[in-house]
Parts: C-alpha cells; sequence; structure tokens
C-alpha cells in the first residue's frame, strides 16, 4: 500500500508517545523494534492508511520535535555542538500519493536547520519533487505559479 509512513526512534518511550499521539489522533499504529547496522536499538513507528495533509503536517511537526529536540538530547556522545547521528532525513509526499524519505546527511542537516524549521525544509523539499515530476519550461520569471511562503 502506497500509505505506509514509518518513523525511526531510538529511544523506546519517545517512540511509545508518538504512537500514542497519533492514535489521539485517530490514526491507528505498530510498533516494531529492530537494530541499527551498528546494533543499536531502533524503533519504528508504521502508520499504514490514507491520511489527511492536516494530520500529516501534525505528525510530521510532533515528529520533528521529538526527534530533533528530545531524542536528540539522549544520543549518546551529544556534546553542546550538537547531536551526532549516522543518518537523518526527510519525508515528502510524492504526487502519488506515496512517500519518500531523504536521505541527508547530518552535517548538512545541522546546517539546514540552523536557518529552516522542518517544516520549511519539507516545504523546500516538496517543491523540488514538484518540479521534478512536473518539469516546467522557459525561465522562471515568466511563471505564474512560482511558490510562496
Amino acid at each position: 500500500m502506497d500509505d505506509l509512513m514509518e518513523y525511526v526512534f531510538f529511544d523506546e518511550s519517545l517512540a511509545k508517545r508518538f504512537q500514542v499521539y497519533c492514535n489521539t489522533l485517530g490514526v491507528k499504529t505498530e510498533l516494531e523494534a529492530d537494530l541499527t547496522h551498528t546494533d543499536d536499538d531502533s524503533f519504528i513507528v508504521k502508520l499504514n492508511q490514507k491520511l489527511s495533509v492536516e494530520k500529516v503536517d501534525k505528525i510530521e511537526e510532533e515528529y520533528g520535535e521529538l526527534l530533533f529536540g528530545e531524542q536528540a538530547s539522549l544520543i549518546e556522545g551529544n556534546d553542546e555542538a550538537g547531536a551526532i547521528a549516522d543518518a537523518c532525513g526527510v519525508q515528502v509526499q510524492l504526487q502519488s500519493g506515496q512517500f519518500t524519505t531523504v536521505a541527508i546527511h547530518p552535517e548538512i542537516m545541522n546546517k539546514i536547520l540552523s536557518v529552516l524549521s522542518i517544516d520549511e525544509l519539507q516545504q523546500f523539499l516538496a517543491q523540488i519533487a514538484e518540479d521534478i515530476e512536473n518539469p516546467k519550461l522557459g525561465p522562471i520569471c515568466s511563471r505564474e505559479d512560482l511558490p510562496t511562503i
């Protein structure tokens, strides 16, 4: 099913809090425990249903707050310079309705998030996906449908 969305956590209590949040929105979830390539625990919260844009926005906002806020402070090896991570990414919904995760190197993600909010980053990547899926010809100054903020 193209409506599968997965959210990865490295702390079970945060994953369960995220699950409870989704359930309060009426979204059914599944929690799957796994190991990363470095044998660390990971917890995947799966959502496998069609969701409204409003619910997706709320879920993404909550995930961002948990992932980049509380979880980052729990990762072993963090210091005042920020979180140390092996990988990170941002989910983007394609025109087909399918979600894809854009992998971003953690150092670049930190630089991006130092100037953009998670919502702004998602909007930026969604615009890139839109323009790739629907190529536009001609100079940008002649377009009538330029992105807005």
